[in-house]
């Protein structure tokens, strides 16, 4: 591998699940559970490929954003949705301490590992949010300060428009990839040289098209190979 030796996956958003103490929370509303709002459609299985063929460990959110948000951190004021907002503080510091703290802390102890790590975190995002078209088919958010991560990805950035000649490739689109999120708090903790990490956001109208599987093997394939 030429810049990290070791590669790190994330899914924050692949579930909408509730479990059942917290069912509460969208009663009457749960028709928004199967929206994307609640998760992102195509993180999961993006996922699993990406760690079964990069032999990477994979850590996954396992409850619906709606509940508490793995790609916030504690104290943001979208950590939690207008439905576990109202909850009283214990339930909110029970939901972090559960479902959130756990996520976060096996990312760190990972990265706290010997060497130099690349973390790919896989996001889904809707065509169009806002009455507004999004452009953007797979968007690559990264850090422009930092050199290492700058380079790999511009480079990624560069070999998939030339695998996916049809699709827009841009780089921190729809997002800014400095933005909240747990890579970028980590960026705080570790060096560019420890740790490179990359949101690999793709648009759902790809997701939700018949040519979904043969996108998502192509494009871990093209993965595969910037980092032989």
């Amino acid at each position: 591998m030429d810049m990290a030796d070791s590669v790190l996956i994330t899914a924050e958003h692949a579930s909408n699940a509730v479990p059942g103490e917290w069912a509460r929370c969208f009663s009457g509303q749960s028709d928004v559970l199967q929206t994307h709002r609640a998760w992102d459609p195509g993180s999961n299985e993006l996922a699993d490929q990406l760690a079964s063929q990069l032999s990477a460990p994979l850590l996954k959110g396992q409850v619906t954003r709606l509940l508490v948000d793995l790609n916030r951190s504690v104290g943001h004021p979208r950590l939690f949705s207008e439905f576990s907002r109202s909850l009283d503080q214990s339930e909110r510091d029970h939901l972090v301490q559960y479902l959130h703290a756990p996520h976060w802390q096996a990312f760190r102890e990972k990265i706290d590992q010997l060497g130099r790590w690349l973390h790919i975190a896989c996001h889904s995002f809707t065509p169009v949010l806002d009455g507004k078209i999004r452009t953007t088919d797979i968007g690559l958010l990264y850090d422009p300060s930092r050199t290492p991560e700058r380079d790999w990805c511009n480079a990624l950035a560069e070999q998939l428009r030339k695998q996916f000649p049809a699709l827009t490739v841009h780089a921190n689109q729809p997002y800014r990839g400095t933005s909240n999120g747990l890579g970028q708090q980590h960026r705080r903790h570790f060096p560019p040289d420890k740790l490179m990490t990359m949101e690999l956001e793709i648009n759902t109208r790809l997701v939700n098209s018949p040519e979904w599987s043969d996108i998502r093997q192509r494009l871990v394939g093209s993965i595969a190979h910037q980092l032989v």
